[in-house]
């Protein structure tokens, strides 16, 4: 048959197939995305549904011949535990797995540069790797003196805070080389902006490491930098305004930090940082020992705040790490309690996710998703990763 007979055909087999499938209301659709978030999640634990999944994008996809879409499913062990409450579910560890690694010292910082793949680092230069989200590790030597953060780029090349580059997901670490001296004009898509030295924006490359703060710092004092843009390429960082009233402030870049944009913020005296998920944002407003002093949402990308919420004693009277704006429209947070707290209206209010979620401390942003730690409290020390912030899994590391 002639390539584009054969086309013509798959096409109309493709459109029959489809229109054959029942599609239900959208209001049904939106109403179940929760319960789809969780069995996306027992995908990856079951295997079983897995195949099942293969087998319909087969079907709805005829001319899609890889050779991965017809290798059968290996054989995983079953799920363990499932902890929930609020919408938001924790899937405990799969029974079965050969070896959990307990690295030396604390975990301090944990990576995931796709929902497969992630790094861990602790206090006693410990290192592993993950590439099947977590459910095995590969433990990896650091080389002396390694610090204790991880410095993930987009590309999935890593990087030490004392400088030493990896290039292969960390199995092999070499010193970064000379680069010229003069101070980086801005971050090109392949580096990322942190804080760094006395308060000052560095640009991180993962060919030179550190290359040196940037030449046009933001008109504020920044104390937070976002762990990566956002999606339409938008670099964020936070802190106050600069006169010394200590009003907080953000400040936006769309170039890679070559020219700021200041937005002073409404709110009572303090630290600000930024959570965005497409044209949502909130700006929590920070105090001392993280006291959560303010929340101010917006619609815009961040163009314009209303403050939805000024501190008190009620909780959450401390933010953990960040604020993880959800898909399905709500807020959420962890604070100094150990505890989880949800908002259902821009963060005005909250109400406490009981039911059986254990105790935890920050959440914070990667470049995949997002990171629990301190699960289940000291000494466990247990990890969680989840994409979203409503489904996490477990980690088979502490």
């Amino acid at each position: 048959m002639p390539d584009t007979d054969l086309e013509h055909h798959l096409a109309r087999a493709r459109t029959q197939l489809l229109d054959a499938i029942h599609q239900p209301p959208l209001s049904q659709i939106a109403g179940r995305a929760t319960k789809l978030r969780q069995r996306r999640r027992a995908v990856r634990a079951g295997g079983t549904l897995a195949a099942v999944v293969m087998i319909g994008v087969a079907l709805l996809r005829p001319w899609a011949g890889s050779p991965q879409a017809t290798i059968p499913p290996a054989d995983t062990p079953p799920s363990g535990p499932v902890y929930a409450a609020a919408g938001i579910t924790i899937n405990g560890l799969v029974t079965g797995v050969p070896e959990i690694p307990d690295l030396p010292g604390a975990v301090v910082d944990v990576e995931f540069a796709d929902p497969d793949r992630g790094y861990v680092i602790s206090t006693g230069g410990g290192f592993a790797s993950t590439q099947d989200g977590g459910l095995t590790w590969q433990r990896q030597t650091l080389p002396p003196d390694p610090g204790q953060e991880l410095i993930l780029f987009p590309d999935g090349r890593l990087a030490l805070d004392n400088g030493q580059l990896s290039p292969d997901g960390g199995r092999t670490w070499q010193d970064a080389p000379k680069q010229d001296a003069r101070p980086p004009t801005a971050a090109d898509k392949t580096e990322l902006l942190r804080l760094g030295r006395h308060n000052a924006v560095e640009v991180w490359s993962p060919e030179y490491g550190r290359r040196g703060a940037l030449a046009q710092q933001p008109p504020i004092t920044v104390t937070w930098v976002a762990a990566r843009p956002t999606a339409d390429g938008v670099w964020w960082v936070g802190g106050s305004v600069t006169d010394g009233s200590g009003r907080p402030a953000l400040a936006s870049s769309r170039d890679g930090g070559r020219t700021w944009v200041p937005k002073p913020l409404d709110a009572p005296p303090g630290q600000a940082q930024i959570s965005v998920l497409g044209r949502r944002a909130y700006a929590v407003v920070l105090g001392a020992d993280r006291e959560l002093r303010a929340i101010l949402h917006s619609t815009d990308g961040g163009e314009t705040f209303v403050r939805t919420r000024t501190g008190g004693t009620a909780e959450p009277a401390t933010l953990a790490g960040e604020a993880i704006p959800l898909l399905d429209g709500r807020l959420l947070v962890t604070t100094g309690s150990r505890r989880w707290y949800v908002s259902d209206d821009e963060g005005a209010t909250f109400a406490e996710a009981r039911g059986s979620l254990p105790v935890v401390g920050p959440l914070r942003r990667t470049w995949a998703g997002y990171v629990a730690y301190d699960l289940f409290g000291a000494p466990a020390g247990w990890l969680a990763f989840s994409p979203d912030g409503s489904t996490w899994r477990k980690l088979h590391i502490r």
